[in-house]
């Protein structure tokens, strides 16, 4: 028996170690789900909890791995434990992200592709490219050596066949006029939401891209490029009754933001097309599948501590945040589509069948 004033160990009862894994996974949830990096100071407490004990250590370091931020400042070191550890050890991600990169000498291409083979391909469901992939990614062609870097990058990707989001916030992945074939996404056969910068929604390769992916629940275009106008409604049919009617999508029009009017490879959506006759009329008729909406109108509502100087900055920051898919709430009211097609003269009627004027 202890003697009176003694100290005892207080009797703390053991908790089930699947409590302990809730708790640490808690610590590491994000604000949003399709958010791919762990806030600082959430990283900071996870890397305090690798102190505690082994099991502690396993557990935080696995919810920091499943998401992951490639950079040219870090691919050097991830490379490293990649091939050290190889695919069975490597860790189990879930977030893919790659953030700057702006060229590619030919190492740091090889660093991508390593890690793009190595790591386990069945955990990967979130795929973000901050990079100009049209000048790595493209359909294999019969002459392509085996060996080389775009036949390798586009092998590695297409064997993710988990993958339920990709984004290219740098460009649309879509290799029109250079290659003829597929965008990067069918491959995918889980694929739910892809979200792309510039892609001309109304060529043939893109439409037979979107009508293979039977799983494609939401198509969200920064500064779509309708391939010379949508003349007609017929033009845009092409494209909505083609695909699966679960599919919706949502267009952003950013084309007066910052410098996008010089960006010069670039030819952004302009407002007159983005307001044209049958873009209007699809949203009026069909809200629930198709949305506009006008960034600038909406830039202070979403960040209302800086500016925003190029519409690749503002899609990247909402994207890497987790935030892209709540821009569909923004979007421009069937009012306002009817206010437009009046102001281009156009007859809109009215909830009593009666012609507005």
């Amino acid at each position: 028996m202890a003697e009176r004033g003694s100290k005892t160990a207080p009797n703390i009862p053991v908790l089930p170690t699947e409590v302990h894994r809730q708790i640490v996974e808690d610590v590491g949830m994000p604000s949003y789900p399709s958010q791919y990096l762990v806030p600082q100071t959430q990283r900071q407490d996870l890397c305090n909890m690798c102190l505690v004990n082994n099991y502690f250590h396993s557990i935080s370091t696995e919810v920091l791995h499943a998401r992951v931020h490639i950079t040219p400042r870090n691919i050097n070191s991830f490379v490293q434990r990649v091939k050290k550890l190889g695919m069975a050890g490597s860790p189990k991600v879930k977030f893919l992200a790659f953030v700057d990169f702006a060229f590619f000498p030919e190492w740091e291409l090889e660093f991508i592709i390593t890690i793009l083979q190595e790591l386990p391909t069945e955990t990967v469901t979130h795929i973000l490219f901050d990079m100009p992939l049209r000048s790595i990614y493209r359909v294999p062609n019969p002459n392509d050596n085996p060996e080389s870097a775009v036949l390798r990058m586009t092998q590695a990707l297409n064997q993710f066949a988990n993958v339920k989001e990709f984004i290219s916030v740098r460009d649309e992945a879509h290799l029109l006029g250079w290659t003829t074939g597929p965008v990067l996404w069918p491959y995918w056969p889980k694929i739910e939401r892809v979200a792309l910068y510039n892609p001309e929604i109304l060529e043939e390769a893109f439409i037979e891209a979107i009508v293979q992916s039977k799983s494609l629940r939401l198509m969200c275009c920064l500064n779509p490029r309708l391939a010379g106008g949508i003349e007609t409604d017929d033009d845009f049919a092409e494209l909505i009754d083609q695909v699966e009617p679960e599919l919706c999508f949502l267009f952003l029009d950013a084309e007066n933001m910052g410098d996008e009017e010089t960006d010069g490879d670039y030819f952004p959506i302009a407002k007159e097309e983005f307001h044209s006759e049958p873009l209007l009329r699809y949203a009026i008729e069909q809200p629930d599948r198709i949305t506009l909406v006008d960034v600038e109108e909406i830039t202070d509502e979403l960040d209302k501590r800086s500016p925003i100087a190029r519409p690749t900055d503002w899609f990247f920051k909402l994207a890497i945040s987790g935030r892209l898919w709540e821009v569909g709430r923004f979007g421009i009211s069937t009012a306002t589509a009817k206010r437009y097609l009046q102001m281009e003269g156009e007859v809109v009627e009215g909830e009593d069948g009666s012609a507005l004027t």
